[in-house]
Parts: C-alpha cells; structure tokens; sequence
C-alpha cells in the first residue's frame, strides 16, 4: 500500500546517510569505469554485459594499470585501485549489513559493528575522495592517454 514504506522504525536522517553513502559509491565506481574506458577502450562492453561486480570491476582496473607503461601517473592510478578495492569492502559491510538495534536503541544496521550515521558519512567521504581523484587524472592524465 501507499507509505507502507514509512512503517519500517528507522529515522529519516539515517536512511538519509545511507542512501548518500550508496550513491556515492555508485558515482565513485562508474569513474572507476570511465577511467578504465580509457586505458582499455571498449572495456565498458564487458563490464556493462556481464554485469560486474564492484569488486570484479576493481580487480579489471587493477589490472589495466599495471600493464601501462610505468609513469608517475600510473602509481597514482595503482593507488587509487587498491583503494578503490579497500572501499569496496566499506560498502560492502554497509550494503549487505542487517538490521538491528544499536545500543541506544535506535535503527541501524550492523556488519562488522554497528553502522552509525558517522560511518556512513565518513564512507561517502572516502568514496566522494577517491572518486575525485580519479576524475582528475581521467580529464587530465588519462584524456591524452592512448594504448601502446
């Protein structure tokens, strides 16, 4: 039924942080995308027809990097996707986490421990961080890059 949505007992600003911090990752993976386009033309074909996951798509990036041509850009790059690896597990914990009650008796969800609006803030951060990052070096670094 209409607004039966509303009858789950979590608050609006935590459900708020947490559809920040899924959308952020998604902006932050699919510049993991593009960056990828990038070195490995025509590469979204495959990433998009079988439906890779984050964690698939981080370990395909990670390795189109480290077959370019060594560069200071390039370590820039192979830091970014380990990074991107590590934030993979972040939203990972997040998005897969369960529902529970924290100890103050609020909403929340769990994964490794219990999810606060405070972590998921912080998430976005990182995501938001590392996303720009990349798109720095995708319209710099990577828009004159060209496979040898």
């Amino acid at each position: 039924m209409k607004d039966d949505r509303l009858r789950t007992p979590v608050e609006s600003d935590y459900v708020e942080a947490l559809g920040r911090t899924a959308y952020t990752f998604a902006s932050l993976e699919w510049q993991v995308v593009w960056c990828l386009e990038k070195i490995r033309p025509n590469d979204i074909r495959k990433v998009v027809g079988e439906e890779m996951t984050a964690g698939k798509i981080g370990k395909r990036f990670q390795d189109a990097v480290r077959n370019m041509p060594k560069s200071p850009e390039r370590e820039l790059l192979q830091n970014l996707a380990s990074e991107f690896l590590q934030l993979v597990q972040v939203r990972n914990n997040i998005m897969h986490g369960k529902p529970c009650t924290s100890p103050k008796g609020d909403q929340r969800l769990s994964g490794s421990s219990v999810i606060e609006i405070v972590d998921l803030e912080n998430a976005a951060d990182d995501f938001v961080e590392c996303s720009c990052k990349l798109n720095d070096l995708s319209y710099g670094f990577l828009s004159s890059y060209s496979v040898k």
